[in-house]
This record gives C-alpha cells, structure tokens and sequence, in this order.
C-alpha cells in the first residue's frame, strides 16, 4: 500500500518518466476490417466487441453504436458539421452558426495530423463501421443520416468548444458590467456560471463518485462506484472493447462518440465528475479611436478579422432559408461582445483540446496508477473531476483541468481581463502536479459530487490556500454533504451496502429545514385549514424521495416557491467553518408558512391529495412499463438525483422519466448509468443503464433494465471470456 499522504509529491513519483507507451499497430491494408472483428450482444443487448487490432475494434464500435442509435447519431454529426438546421429545421439555427463560426468541421479535418496514428486509424474505424451500418440500411433510415468520415467522428468531441464561444450568458454577464457602453476600472464581480445558469441547473447535471480502499471495504479490496447525472435523451450507451493482448475495457461513452470515456479493466476503473474548472479568459481589447476595425495590443493597431456565416435551414414547407451573420476574431480568439470602446476576445483552453478522445483511447490501455497518471499528464482532458480504484488498493482523486498559468497579481479572473497588453495572456498550461489531488487518504475513501476539491474527504481535507485564487472555489452543496455523511455513517462496505447507499433517497434539504418549518408551524395560534393539513403531512413525511414517500412533493412545490422569492433562505448560511453542517434553518418564516399553504393548495389540486406518494405523482414510464418513481434533485439534497419532466400529455398530472410521448426524445434526467466495481479476485462489476443498449423502441433492449433501476439493484456486468460466452445472445460480424 502507498502511503496515505495526499501531496503533489506522491503522484509526482507516478509521473517520472512520463514517456507514453507505444500503442501503433501496424494495419493490414489487404483484409476487411469487417473480417477481422466479431461482435457478441448479451442478453441486455451490450456489445462485446473483439478485433484483431485497434482500428477493427472501432470499427465493430461504430457499427454496434449505429445498430442501436443510428439516427441520432446522425443527427449528432449534422450538428457538429453545422448542417443541422438545413435538414432539421431552425430550432439547430444556433447550434449551426457556433460550429460554422468556429469551422468546427474544418478545424477537425486539420487537427486528424495532429493525432497519433493509431488513434487516426480508430476514427477512421469507428466512421467506416457507422457508414456502412448507414448504406446497409439507407431505405429505412432518415435521408438526412449522411455518411461520415473521421473527421466527422472528431468534430462531434468538439463540439462544446464553439458553443461555450457563442454562449448567450457571457454577452448578459458583459452587458450587466458595461451598462452604458463605459469600461469602469473597478466593477462588481460576477460569477458566469451562476449567470448562466444558476447552482441547481449545475447540480441536476452533475455526477456522483465513490471511491473505497481496502481500509473502507469488509473484502479488503478497492470498490468504485459512478453514476453521472445528465439528461436522458443524451444517451449514454455501454459496450466492451477487446484486442487479445493489448486491450480488454468496459465501460460507456455518450451516443456518437467514438470511443469509451469510463470504466474499468481487470487493474483499474475511473469514472468523470463534472468540476467548475474556469479554463477560460474574456479579454478586453481596446478598440482603436481613429480606427474602430482595428483594436490596441501593446499599444499597437491591430486588425479585427471579418468572418461571415451563412447557414441554411428548412422551414415549415420544406423550402430552405439562408440565414447570414457576420462574426469578428482577434488574434486571442473570437470576438464575443462590442461596445463603443472596447472588443471582447474569448479564448479557451477547450478549444485546441483535439487530443480529449485519444487520452480516453490511451487510458483504455492503462494497466496500473503509473500508466493512469502517464496518460492524465498530457493534460488530454479540458476538465473534469477524475475519480479512480485499482487492483492493487489504491484509490485516487484528481480535480482535472486543462488550466492556464495566470498572473497572480490580484486580478479577477472570473469575467473579463485587460487584453490590451501581453501581461494577462497566458501561454502555457499547469502541469498535472500542480493541480488538486488526493492518493489513498487516511480514512479509506473518495468522494465527489462536483464538489470543490477541498471536500473529497472529512478526514484530510486539501488546503484550498495552497492553490492559486483561480482554481475552484466554492460551496459545499447538499448533495456532497450528504454523500460525505453516507459514506463516514458505515465502517466498513460490502456490495450491497455501497448498491443502498447508491439509491439512498433521503433529502438532506429536509432534514435542515424542516424542524424550522415544524416550529412556526406549531407558533400558529389558529393556522388555516391548509396550514393544519400542511403540519399533518410534514410531521408524518419520512424526509425521503422513495416511491411510497407521502410529503416529499408537497415539500419540493413549497420549497421550489419559497426559494424564488427568498434569496437567503436559510436562518444559517453555509459556513466555511462547518462545511458539512450548514446551511440549515428558514431565513422569512411568513414568506415559508405563505408558500407552504399555497403547495397545499396546489397538490390538492392537482394530485387529489396533499400527501400524494412520490412514486404516484412520478413514473418511469417506456411503452407498456409504467413504474413509480424514486430520487430527486441534488438542489433538495438528494444524492438519488433524478428528475421527472412536466408532463406532455394533455390532463396528465405524472412527471415522467423515459418515453413521454411517441414523437418526443427522451424525458427526465439524472441517474440513468450506474457503475460499481469491485476489484477481488476474480473481479466483480456490476452496472444499469435505465433507458437500455438502444433507442429502437421494438427492441426488448430499449427498456430492459429501467425494473432493475426501479427495484434499486444493478445487473452483474460480464466481462471475462466465459461470462460473456454463457450470456451470448447473438454473434456476427459488422457486414
């Protein structure tokens, strides 16, 4: 066992001698890749997929991928091409014009030089696999699902860069600082995420990890537990990759992409939290007086670069409109916002990140915490919170970023910076050394919950002064206070006590606030009659979001107002000094006992009852399953995050998760993947995926597993040569 301090310099001793290892194989140009990989789908409909090299590997990938998700594959590719809108209507007019903005596709084309060739080779693999899936079955698909290239395969991993350029939240954050047009020297500090959209957009699409070290376990050996929470109709899509020899993984990636971005081998496992990692700078140009195209940098004209768009999209008769914008750049990135005397650079570390799906592609190989750190070292990742096991009892976290040096001299880095002199741009990266991590700490585990990384564990916390100001910084939510107090709550873990802790459904919310709202309550000398029904429900509520809960929606309605209207709400804020004991009260018991009434009010009215059960008010719902809901928002302090769209359906009143409607993508969001693995000898991993393998809807594979789900279980994940051989329920090759 390593030691347990949690220093730079033990994972520094991981990273000496950080040459990658040599993973080319040559390609025999001469023999079909479609002979040269076979496909097994067991019986949840997961492809097993094995190949004589790398490339043969992805290219059964790309073809399983499309058997399953051809269409929105394709819908997916037109979107990172910028050619959406043209087949799909104006609703992609915007998602067009950021990736014709920023060339996405153009950029992917020059960027494939870049990679390592045997990565190429997968590319290249995974669209051959997925355009021939496409001209096989051409006359049942849409006419707009086009063949690709791996050019296409690598703008679709790009595709978040031109969006966070074109987002709308950066122009509102600059228009609130710069009302009139004036560059005031000092201006109040506004946080861009916030702007964008609110904690509890961020929380309801984060993710939860664990992960255990022998210390923490009754086996002695390292458990890993994942579950991201995104929306539903993202789609994430299992599968399991081997070249005999070289490469055996399991895991799971989102539908398009062309390798996987999770899992585990028979060594190690990790699984991807989202972090609040600010890889990003606003420069503030100066506009040239005498020139208003040209901007001053070091003192010195500059010209501003034209740049015009033209987009085409179909309209409501299927006749095409050219829409026409016309953009600006700088030589530090795309020109965001103008004012009257100053241009608005944008520039992202996220933007050259070409190598993302490579580092995912090497790390698949990984065989210990040394090969793991090697890969992790080139910084391949724009961000994400890295949470990591292995065989041999480790267990890692790393808050990763692809993060610029800066100048430390005072600045704010949270909006825009001066641009007009050379000081404030950054030209280089931090090293992985330099970032927050933590090797096997005392008390045996690691978790995250898009938390900061200051509170991966109670028991050695990281010190927060010991990074630079602009590394992440922050509260710590409920829900990551809650999985904190699951995880201290047990001594040790087996199986089954990580699967209950996993589909716990406690609010955490509740249990701060309701004793407050009991108290004023029982202060009323003569509540009303909703008052009164409001204290019989709270009082008898189980502070839960389980499907036989009855006060848990009553509670969310109330809670969802009050917090509209009241911006501290709690009597105690969250303290620094007790991070995982605060907030907890209510700040304006009138205004609580007001929207407390009024959620009486309305769940009489649109449920029948003021103590409808949560799992009645809440369904899973896929064709002919119909099944009650469990989990919540992580904003009520659920670590069972799950969310139930409104419903689509005229005069229904159930929020749903799964096929709300025949016409309509998938509802709902939050936990849909699970993964937990358990590294004894053999190893154990089990997983679900809710909205199963496929989203064709006659197959028995697209809703399979949400039971499983529902009855708070996992399914064993097969992963040797035997196992799979006993749950084969169909062999082939992609041709």
């Amino acid at each position: 066992m390593l030691s347990c301090r949690p220093t730079r310099s033990l994972l520094a001793a991981a990273l000496c001698c950080a040459a990658l290892p040599a993973l080319f194989v040559p390609l025999d140009a001469g023999k079909p890749l479609a002979d040269r990989v076979v496909i097994r789908r067991d019986t949840f409909g997961v492809p097993h997929i094995t190949g004589e090299t790398e490339a043969a590997v992805a290219f059964g990938f790309g073809y399983a991928q499309a058997e399953d998700h051809a269409a929105e594959m394709g819908r997916r590719f037109l979107v990172a091409r910028g050619e959406a809108a043209k087949h799909l209507g104006a609703g992609f007019l915007e998602a067009d014009l950021a990736a014709r903005r920023a060339d996405n596709i153009g950029e992917s084309r020059r960027a494939l030089a870049s990679l390592d060739g045997t990565f190429r080779d997968v590319l290249e693999g995974f669209a051959g696999g997925y355009s021939l899936y496409v001209r096989q079955h051409r006359d049942t698909l849409p006419p707009w699902v086009i063949e690709i290239t791996g050019a296409d395969a690598l703008a679709l991993t790009h595709t978040d860069a031109p969006t966070d350029a074109a987002s709308a939240s950066i122009v509102r954050a600059l228009q609130q600082k710069y009302p009139d047009g004036a560059s005031p020297p000092a201006a109040p500090r506004l946080d861009l995420d916030e702007l964008a959209a609110g904690e509890e957009s961020r929380d309801r699409d984060g993710s939860n990890a664990i992960a255990l070290s022998g210390l923490k376990t009754v086996s002695g050996a390292a458990m890993l537990l994942g579950n991201p929470h995104l929306r539903w109709q993202q789609l994430y899509w299992e599968a399991h990759v081997k070249v005999p020899g070289r490469l055996d993984f399991y895991g799971s990636t989102l539908v398009g992409y062309p390798w996987l971005r999770a899992g585990f081998n028979d060594r190690l496992a990790y699984v991807q939290t989202n972090n609040n990692s600010d890889n990003r700078d606003i420069f503030a140009l100066p506009l040239d007086p005498a020139r208003p195209d040209h901007y001053l940098f070091e003192g010195r004209p500059r010209p501003l670069r034209r740049v015009d768009v033209a987009v085409e999209v179909k309209q409501h008769d299927g006749s095409l409109v050219t829409e026409r914008r016309t953009y600006w750049r700088s030589h530090l990135g795309p020109i965001v916002h103008r004012n009257s005397t100053t241009a608005f650079a944008y520039r992202s570390t996220v933007a050259d990140a070409w190598r993302w799906f490579e580092g995912f592609w090497r790390l698949s190989h990984a065989r210990s915490l040394r090969d793991y750190m090697k890969v992790m070292s080139t910084r391949f990742s724009p961000e994400s919170n890295y949470t990591y096991a292995d065989a041999d009892g480790n267990i890692l976290y790393l808050w990763n970023s692809r993060m610029p040096k800066r100048v430390q001299d005072g600045t704010s880095y949270e909006l825009d910076v001066p641009g007009g002199t050379k000081k404030y741009v950054w030209k280089d990266l931090h090293p992985t050394r330099d970032l927050p991590q933590m090797l096997n700490p005392p008390g045996g585990y690691i978790q995250n919950a898009n938390n900061p990384p200051w509170y991966v564990t109670l028991r050695q916390p990281l010190d927060p002064a010991r990074y630079p100001a602009y590394f992440e910084r922050g509260e710590l939510a409920l829900r990551p206070q809650l999985a904190l107090e699951l995880v201290e709550a047990r001594e040790k873990f087996s199986v089954e006590d990580l699967k209950r802790l996993k589909y716990d459904t406690r609010l955490l919310l509740a249990d701060r606030v309701k004793p407050a709202l009991i108290e004023a309550l029982a202060a009323q000398p003569s509540p009303s009659a909703e008052l009164a029904e409001a204290r019989r429900v709270i009082e008898a509520w189980d502070n839960r979001a389980s499907a036989t809960s009855r006060g848990a929606v009553l509670f969310q309605r109330f809670w969802d107002a009050y917090r509209a209207e009241v911006r501290q709400p709690h009597a105690e804020a969250w303290d620094v000094k007790r991070p995982a004991q605060t907030p907890r009260g209510i700040a304006d018991a009138n205004a609580a006992l007001r929207h407390l009434a009024e959620a009486v009010t309305w769940t009489r009215a649109t449920y029948g009852s003021a103590d409808v059960a949560w799992g009645d008010a809440n369904r899973y719902r896929f064709g002919d399953i119909d099944l009650p809901g469990e989990g919540a928002s992580g904003q009520l302090g659920a670590f069972r995050v799950q969310a139930f769209d409104a419903p689509e359906v005229k005069d229904s009143r159930v929020r749903v998760a799964g096929w709300a409607a025949a016409d309509r993508q998938m509802a709902g969001s939050g936990d849909a993947w699970v993964l937990l693995v358990h590294f004894t000898r053999p190893l154990q991993a089990f997983s679900v995926l809710a909205y199963g393998q496929t989203t064709d809807r006659s197959s028995p594979h697209s809703r399979d597993q949400v039971r499983i789900m529902a009855n708070r279980d996992l399914r064993p994940v097969w992963f040797t040569d035997a196992e799979v051989a006993a749950h084969t329920e169909r062999e082939y090759r992609p041709r």
